[in-house]
């Protein structure tokens, strides 16, 4: 009888052992589980308000601070002839439906070339002629879609006609002297921006985000820095330029 009881004791022990033993290592997998799904989730995401400056975005020197109450500026700075663009303008369409009230969205074609200068006079003549929303898509689908090239502002004018203007009232827009001030304005952006590529975000006047973390991450950092702009904006200096 104490042999039965003895050997019943110990199969109680033994299983409370496992019991204990199989906890232990539940626990010590579920752990492992977690810290291997943090490592991934750090890997494969981009943490949001982790951005930094003059590796996420870059941030211009001296630029003026944004006047109490005016709007946040958000430019994009684009053209026609541009695939990228092209590619990111669906995007970009989506995104700024999102805007909050004190956020201002604007595009500006860059002047990079000849071409691209006909293309930026076309875009502010159209805006001029109220007739850039029945154009804006279709020009991108000419030039990348079919391989329809505008040397020139006669050709631009061919292909608006009929389309919320005339061949003559293109031309006199694209002419004019209000569109070719604001080339001048443009001009002088891409310089003091420092543009140097499109697309290109500008935020505030002030932040310059390019497409080097991809296009999705490009308009989260805009969306950090429009919350920055928000705070007072970021009094931290861009990394010092190594000397040449």
């Amino acid at each position: 009888m104490s042999r039965k009881t003895s050997h019943t004791a110990s199969s109680k022990s033994d299983r409370r052992v496992n019991r204990v033993r199989n906890s232990i290592f539940g626990t010590v997998l579920v752990l492992a589980l977690v810290v291997v799904g943090i490592g991934l989730y750090s890997t494969f995401s981009t943490p949001t308000g982790g951005f930094v400056a003059g590796e996420h975005y870059q941030v211009i020197e001296d630029a003026p601070a944004r006047r109490p109450g005016a709007p946040i500026m958000v430019q994009e700075f684009f053209s026609y002839g541009c695939v990228h663009c092209r590619n990111f303008d669906p995007m970009i369409e989506e995104w700024r439906a999102t805007l909050a009230d004190d956020v201002r969205f604007e595009r500006v074609p860059a002047t990079f070339s000849p071409a691209w200068t006909i293309l930026a006079q076309t875009y502010y003549a159209l805006e001029a002629l109220g007739a850039l929303e029945r154009n804006h898509d279709r020009l991108f689908r000419a030039i990348h879609d079919t391989g329809r090239q505008f040397a020139t502002l006669a050709s631009v004018a061919d292909f608006i006609d009929g389309y919320g203007a005339t061949r003559d009232e293109f031309l006199a827009a694209a002419t004019g002297q209000p569109v070719l001030d604001r080339l001048r304005v443009v001009e002088r952006e891409q310089r003091s921006q420092q543009v140097s590529g499109v697309p290109t975000l500008v935020v505030a006047n002030r932040y310059v985000v390019g497409m080097n973390s991809g296009r999705k991450a490009a308009l989260e950092i805009v969306d950090y820095l429009i919350d920055l702009e928000r705070s007072g904006g970021d009094t931290a200096q861009p990394p010092p330029a190594e000397p040449g």
